[in-house]
């Protein structure tokens, strides 16, 4: 409750350090496809939000990178940490989502990386969002900003049995059209809704459905994970039209979907 009372008191502040209403070109030093989304600034402590996804924050997965700056000097070592918080009114529920544990510094790109996934849009929330630095600096509490994506395909299951909440996030494919797709997916789980775990160890069956027509496809292939959480395949759909797209998952030999599994709706061109 605290939290929130300052959340609002500081306002004046909090907006009077937020650049997203005119995101600009990227400073030199970073990759020209990032662009600078948000500035969070307090005493000496400034950082710089950057995202290779959109020109703000966005519904849905965020590939972001972060500059940092104490006393006007760029950092490049260490660690930052970037919590966004979904708060349902003053008094009400509050969220957090699947967010990079520290996003490490990319020399390549002149950033500290990683990914955040914003799992709500509901526009009488709002949210706020911590920033760290090294665990010595630290922004708390900075109203942030996020806008609407239809591409943004996430779905979202309760297990009684393992007794966590899952979340299935697609990358791709955005546009699917007719033929083989690549198919990239994050799985995170949760038991609180505060802190969420990336799930390394599922097995994948995905089944591409076309629902009007009442058939499936052949030549897919299951996605298989490539690093922390995420996972990649192939979908075939070979017309055009709406096509589900089922994913059923194990954990350790059991399976933590529903019956029926989780499912996608895509237009497929």
């Amino acid at each position: 409750m605290n939290r929130i009372i300052l959340i609002l008191s500081l306002s004046a502040i909090i907006f009077y350090g937020c650049n997203n209403n005119n995101p600009v070109n990227n400073n030199t030093g970073t990759p020209s496809d990032y662009v600078k989304i948000y500035t969070a600034s307090s005493g000496n402590a400034k950082f710089e939000v950057y995202s290779l996804s959109s020109t703000n924050f966005v519904y849905g997965y965020n590939d972001l990178g972060f500059k940092v700056y104490l006393n006007n000097v760029e950092q490049n070592q260490g660690f930052v940490k970037f919590k966004p918080t979904m708060y349902h009114g003053i008094g009400g529920p509050f969220h957090s989502v699947p967010v990079s544990d520290k996003f490490y510094f990319n020399s390549d790109k002149s950033l500290f990386t990683g990914y955040s996934i914003f799992i709500m849009y509901d526009t009488a929330a709002f949210w706020s969002a911590d920033f760290n630095y090294n665990d010595a600096e630290q922004i708390d509490s900075m109203i942030i900003p996020l806008i609407y994506s239809s591409n943004t395909k996430i779905a979202a299951w309760d297990n009684t049995i393992t007794q966590k909440t899952y979340f299935l996030t697609m990358l791709s494919p955005s546009d699917p059209r007719v033929g083989l797709n690549d198919v990239d997916l994050m799985l995170h789980q949760t038991q609180d809704m505060v802190s969420y775990t990336e799930v390394n160890d599922a097995e994948m069956f995905i089944r591409p459905w076309m629902e009007s027509m009442g058939h499936g496809s052949s030549n897919n292939v299951n996605p298989a994970m490539i690093s922390t959480g995420r996972y990649k395949g192939t979908a075939n759909f070979n017309m055009p039209g709406e096509w589900f797209l089922y994913d059923s998952i194990k954990v350790s030999g059991n399976f933590i979907t529903n019956t029926p599994a989780p499912k996608f709706i895509l237009q497929v061109n």
